[in-house]
């Protein structure tokens, strides 16, 4: 069973200490959850991940989403609502720390695509962000520890087999060029997909990487990952 499982991450991990603290309970929880409507600072993302550390569960976020109201109408089918999902997205890796997450969702409510008159599927601006966390992160990765000088721009950075590494810087300012250092030694080379207001994941030049670092230019407004991934490898396209 899932311990917790509330509708927002903000101070909510109390609730689940009586059951933490009950031994005979704790026999049927299988991990720990929350969703994500909302928001919430880092502290209370960390709280969440520290109980998880405590109680040796996997954390997941069961529902990750920005605003548990904007089903009601169009809203989250903007461009400002698609970056604030990938800030989320990059907070939650950063703060919480979470084994799994759960687009809210891929199905009718808050669809990340529109259905057209004759059934086609047209992908939306959030399509794009998505799709690089869901195709470009590596299975089963390892969340590796980041950190950036700008409060604009967010860096997540994940380890797989092989080693495969694979990089998302989010910029939600202006346009900005940016060193990324720290990177291991054997990385010469990343490839880089961007999606911004102009770009829907789109397929840039291989970046260099020298002595463990590599410089990029981030468009404004925008998503940039940069992996060792190649693009015949990730999860297949589902359009």
């Amino acid at each position: 069973m899932l311990l917790g499982d509330v509708c927002h991450a903000r101070g909510t991990h109390t609730y689940a200490l009586p059951t933490a603290n009950d031994p005979e309970a704790m026999r049927h929880v299988g991990a720990l959850s929350f969703h994500s409507w909302g928001g919430a600072k880092p502290e209370e993302y960390a709280a969440w991940s520290d109980l998880a550390d405590k109680l040796k569960l996997p954390l997941l976020v069961a529902e990750l989403g920005v605003d548990a109201w904007a089903w009601r109408g169009a809203a989250y089918n903007t461009g400002d609502y698609a970056l604030r999902e990938v800030q989320m997205y990059q907070e939650i890796i950063l703060h919480a720390r979470p084994r799994a997450t759960m687009q809210w969702e891929f199905t009718s409510d808050y669809g990340t695509v529109k259905v057209e008159k004759d059934g086609r599927l047209a992908p939306t601006v959030r399509f794009w962000f998505v799709k690089h966390f869901c195709n470009l992160t590596p299975p089963k990765a390892e969340v590796l520890a980041t950190s950036s000088d700008n409060p604009k721009v967010l860096l997540t950075a994940f380890a797989g087999k092989g080693p495969v590494y694979t990089l998302h810087i989010a910029n939600f300012g202006a346009g900005r060029p940016a060193t990324i250092t720290g990177m291991p030694a054997e990385v010469k080379s990343l490839r880089a997909v961007q999606t911004s207001a102009a770009d829907s994941f789109k397929e840039l030049s291989a970046v260099a990487v020298e002595a463990g670092a590599a410089k990029v230019q981030l468009a404004q407004q925008s998503l940039l990952t940069l992996t060792t991934m190649p693009a015949s490898a990730g999860i297949p396209d589902s359009r």
